[in-house]
């Protein structure tokens, strides 16, 4: 792939049950004879439709793609930026896998993550149930948070996630950090589906749950492509760089002069084709 694709429309949607009557919003993509199946996981505080030229290039590798609205997010229900347990998000991405697979019954499962998604990812990867895939692309791995937080704000939602887990805060995400494509700025900051609040217990479970991926890398067996924005300002490359390379067989890509949404940095061209590669090589 020589340029950026570009979005597509997807074929149809769907409403999925999670845990505790949450209703997620999924997006599908349908090839004419499906060689894989991928499952998009997207980042914080924002959702699956911002994934569309993700899943064009996943669809052109002969995948059947499931993207979905994590709760709290998007289109799904629940409180913004607020999850009780990082456990609640294993849920939501068993419901998405059980849906994706049943598109293209026996075939492989790719698991694709970004930021918080690739957390989620990892976290499941990880557990002593580990999730159930073919293989998984890491981009951006929210594995140890580099924005700065003032200390105040970091001690607020400590306090806050025992005695009162739903306190938001702003999540200081600004969209010159997240992409140097002043196109891509101006998109973020018109979508209505992404919020800008964290809760204080989605704090500090995501930083549990950092703690846990860290701690297990050796059980992470399937293959997997790492793709590390390196001048990341919200997700330290460095930190997920040096976990990725204790990853037996992680195939671990640096990519100088990206932001944290590789997906839509001005080169995306380069992640996208990448993403395509491994994709076609899974079905080998």
């Amino acid at each position: 792939m020589t340029a950026a694709p570009g979005p597509i429309d997807p074929t149809r949607t769907l409403e999925l049950s999670s845990s505790g009557g949450t209703r997620l919003h999924a997006e599908v993509y349908l090839p004419a004879a499906p060689r894989c199946v991928a499952l998009i996981v997207h980042g914080y505080a924002e959702h699956c439709g911002r994934y569309r030229e993700v899943a064009h290039v996943l669809h052109a590798a002969g995948c059947a793609v499931l993207a979905f609205d994590l709760r709290g997010h998007g289109r799904s229900t629940g409180k913004r930026g607020h999850v009780g347990s990082f456990r609640e998000y294993r849920d939501d991405l068993e419901a998405a896998r059980t849906a994706a697979v049943a598109l293209a019954p026996d075939r492989p499962l790719l698991v694709v993550g970004h930021s918080n998604g690739s957390l989620i990812t990892l976290a499941a990867l990880t557990d002593a149930v580990p999730l159930a895939c073919k293989a998984a692309v890491l981009s951006s791995p929210f594995l140890a948070l580099r924005l700065a937080v003032p200390a105040p704000k970091i001690w607020l939602a400590k306090a806050a996630s025992t005695i009162y887990p739903a306190f938001s805060q702003k999540n200081d995400l600004r969209p010159e950090d997240l992409t140097s494509d002043p196109a891509k700025q101006a998109e973020r900051v018109a979508d209505t589906l992404c919020h800008d609040v964290a809760s204080a217990r989605w704090f500090t479970e995501a930083r549990a749950a950092q703690a846990r991926v860290l701690a297990h890398a050796a059980r992470i067996t399937v293959p997997t492509l790492w793709l590390i924005g390196g001048d990341d300002p919200i997700a330290d490359p460095a930190v997920s760089e040096r976990f990725a390379r204790t990853v037996a067989g992680a195939d671990v890509r640096r990519l100088d002069g990206y932001k944290h949404e590789v997906w839509n940095e001005r080169e995306r061209a380069v992640p996208l084709a990448a993403l395509g590669e491994f994709a076609r090589a899974i079905t080998a």
